[in-house]
């Protein structure tokens, strides 16, 4: 049996218009010919509404039925039968590395870094549809949730559940994050690799610049973005078992946690990337994006094979206008037989 797939499957719940047409033109014929034996006697009546215009009628009504429901079947956009497709997609490789120690649940930037970035992220991925895309965490240490990849709803899922427990506790380790892009980075020379790097620039002695440094001698672009404030910071919130908020404190004191701009803005420097000081202003993460890499090289990925179902809406809709002609055309001339 053949399958029978959908484009615009909602477009099926308009077939109630079918019985509604056929009722709406024998309804209309029906009070026509009362208004007739109204005024006229029967043998006046059966002239100005012979029972021939009744047959036309059902006739009329049947193919324009047939029309409406077939131009509604179009509208829905039927598939059936298989093509097989050779697929192959150009971009960049992309590895977005995210902080996600806890500095970054400081709200000097709303709600906080943390949220913030990650809306970021999505504004980013729109602009991103031909390149492969994946994602490392870190905080003491990095963790890459999703390798490179072209599915961006299943980035999407992953980036919705990433809050500071998802990279070990423990320090903020940019420059490590860095290393372990680098690893997952396959050396290319057909197409450019970016890494987008966003955190406050909190790091503790993971040589960061080091780290950048090398990415820029593989030619790999960093786009470092730092949230957060650089003159006063910002307390960084803890919330206790009893649901009341307090602040880290070290040695007493609360921690005020500082974007370090000077570190992030060096890092991109060196490899000819670039530096967006977002600090707790808003910004277009995809426009920053296109502004500066819009001259990427973009390699071919390994051609694939799909098979998808073949549209055959032209069918129905070529058919369901000839019918609507030919009811036109019964029309007229039951008119002028009247």
């Amino acid at each position: 049996m053949t399958r029978v797939s959908w484009g615009s499957p909602t477009a099926l719940f308009a077939l109630w218009l079918v019985p509604c047409t056929g009722f709406v033109l024998f309804y209309a014929h029906r009070k026509r010919r009362l208004a007739a034996l109204q005024f006229v006697d029967p043998s006046m009546a059966q002239r100005l509404v012979p029972t021939s215009s009744t047959t036309r009628l059902v006739i009329r009504a049947t193919i324009l039925m047939l029309a409406v429901g077939l131009l509604i079947v179009a509208a829905a956009r039927p598939q059936f039968g298989v093509v097989v497709e050779q697929v192959s997609a150009k971009g960049v490789d992309l590895f977005v590395l995210l902080d996600v120690s806890r500095s970054m649940l400081a709200e000097d930037v709303a709600p906080n870094r943390l949220e913030r970035a990650k809306s970021d992220i999505l504004d980013l991925l729109p602009r991103l549809e031909r390149d492969r895309v994946g994602l490392i965490v870190f905080a003491g240490a990095p963790v890459e949730l999703v390798p490179l990849t072209t599915d961006q709803g299943f980035f999407r899922m992953a980036l919705e559940d990433v809050d500071p427990d998802s990279a070990p506790r423990g320090g903020s380790l940019i420059g490590d994050a860095i290393r372990r892009a680098m690893e997952s980075l396959e050396e290319r020379r057909d197409r450019d690799q970016v890494i987008v790097l966003i955190t406050d620039g909190e790091d503790h002695k993971s040589f960061p610049l080091e780290a950048a440094k090398q990415a820029g001698e593989r030619g790999i672009r960093i786009i470092s973005i730092g949230l957060g404030d650089t003159d006063e910071g910002a307390r960084i919130p803890r919330r206790n078992e009893d649901g009341s908020v307090a602040y880290t404190q070290d040695e007493g004191k609360e921690v005020w946690s500082k974007m370090n701009e000077s570190l992030l803005k060096e890092m991109a420097t060196a490899t000819s990337g670039a530096w967006v000081p977002a600090r707790t202003r808003a910004y277009d993460l995809g426009q920053i994006y296109e502004d500066n890499l819009a001259g990427l090289t973009r390699g071919e990925f390994q051609s694939t094979h799909r098979r998808r179902f073949k549209e055959q809406f032209q069918v129905f809709a070529i058919v369901g206008l000839i019918l609507l002609i030919a009811a036109q055309t019964i029309s007229g001339n039951m008119v002028s037989k009247a």
